[in-house]
């Protein structure tokens, strides 16, 4: 498997190119601001960019789908709900196949509705669901409880499935589910209303954590 972590730009955006060694079929995820490098990367690893698939329909997740559309012929994969284009439509628990790998879809709504996680093999691309150290931004309310069962999800998850969140947020690029288990303030509140007095109170409480 090709996999790779790629700093896009706009507000620490992070995306990830994916291939098939065999079948060298591959999906540039979240490619958002800088598209061409993932045509650069793909080109210098014998890939075809068959596909985009985006965690999520907000903005600074989708604005690179047309260049790539335009200039690979891509195909834009996204949760069957999505607010934006799309060709292909995925669901929760569905397996999609990228030439011969597996890309489990795993529907995480919370901080979007449409939002998704991928896990492939022992990685799992968490969009703004889940940050290192941090999660996506939601309301205090519906939206919330929404991303509080996502993260529970997640949390189910194996301690050492490696996380490859959608912004360079946190103090390094990525971590595992067993880091955020017990160093992810969010994931170590003991219930609900816990999680979201801390969302309620974040800026304070980094000011007093020394929280970037």
């Amino acid at each position: 498997m090709i996999f790779e972590q790629i700093l896009n730009g706009g507000d620490r955006n992070f995306g990830y190119l994916i291939g098939d060694e065999e079948s060298r079929i591959g999906a540039a995820v979240d490619p958002s601001y800088s598209p061409q490098k993932y045509l650069d990367r793909a080109g210098d690893l014998g890939i075809e960019l068959k596909y985009v698939i985006c965690t999520h329909s907000h903005h600074d997740h989708v604005n690179g789908n047309d260049y790539l559309i335009e200039n690979a012929s891509a195909e834009v994969v996204m949760y069957k709900d999505a607010e934006y284009f799309f060709d292909v439509t995925v669901e929760d628990g569905q397996k999609f196949m990228l030439g011969s790998l597996e890309l489990q879809i795993i529907h995480t709504p919370g901080h979007c509705e449409d939002g998704i996680c991928i896990l492939i093999g022992r990685k799992l691309i968490t969009g703004d669901t889940l940050f290192v150290g941090k999660v996506g931004g939601t309301d205090l309310n519906e939206e919330a409880r929404k991303e509080y069962d996502s993260l529970q999800h997640l949390l189910s998850f194996d301690d050492d499935i490696e996380v490859y969140p959608g912004h360079d947020y946190g103090a390094k690029p990525q971590s595992t589910i067993g880091y955020e288990r017990q160093n992810n303030p969010f994931l170590t509140q003991p219930d609900f209303e816990s999680f979201v007095h801390l969302k309620a109170n974040w800026t304070a409480y980094k000011a007093e954590n020394g929280i970037s």
